[in-house]
């Protein structure tokens, strides 16, 4: 492996390197998940904080999430504020809470921060305003089940996440056959208070009115 399988910044492996792990473990019989870790609003932190800083963040997430994955699993970074995690060493359930682990303590790490502005469209082109501090939020995919190709899987995975973020972000989404998905609240489960502190489970269509960012 060469410097150029590096990603300059956080020392991970890069995209690349992930699409050559995902052929690695394809096959028939194969089944391995895909978590892909995503900032929310990370444009909005940029914009108050400065791009110096935000890289910072991006390193310390890293090292959060490496800190998280089991022995011998590689995490990449797979986009600019993005991360990816292959594992096929573990079944369904355990990739799962292995997602709402890692953006439970990304998360968790970055709850002191100040909240900052977050915005959101509606359908009918109206904004909207939150306010969170620094969270991550992650999508799941499973191969064969959510695609048999890497760039099928990987478009799973970040339709997961990008419908999971729904208003506040900081949640775990879980793509299921393309057909079906639901998202698991990890960091501010406000509107599950009702739930007794267990995670909720919500539908595709609870979110289908949201755009988020």
């Amino acid at each position: 492996m060469t410097d150029s399988d590096r990603d300059g910044l956080t020392g991970l492996k890069n995209r690349k390197l992930l699409q050559n792990c995902f052929n690695d473990y394809a096959g028939d019989n194969s089944r391995f998940g895909l978590i892909l870790i995503d900032v929310d609003g990370f444009i909005y932190f940029n914009d108050y904080y400065g791009h110096a800083e935000g890289d910072e963040k991006l390193k310390q997430i890293a090292e959060i999430i490496s800190q998280n994955v089991p022995n011998g699993v590689d995490v990449f970074r797979s986009g600019g504020d993005e991360f990816a995690v292959l594992l096929n060493d573990l079944n369904m359930a355990e990739v799962v809470t292995l997602a709402m682990q890692i953006c439970k303590t990304v998360n968790k790490n970055f709850a002191h921060m100040p909240p900052l502005r977050r915005f959101f469209h509606m359908y009918d082109l109206s904004l909207g305003e939150v306010h969170y501090p620094l969270t991550i939020s992650c999508g799941v995919a499973f191969y064969p089940e959510d695609g048999v190709s890497y760039e099928d899987l990987y478009t799973s995975a970040g339709e997961a996440v990008i419908a999971a973020k729904h208003l506040s972000g900081g949640v775990v989404g879980l793509a299921r056959n393309k057909y079906h998905s639901c998202y698991l609240p990890s960091a501010f489960p406000a509107d599950c208070s009702s739930s007794g502190g267990i995670p909720c489970i919500r539908t595709h269509s609870d979110f289908r009115q949201f755009n988020s960012f």
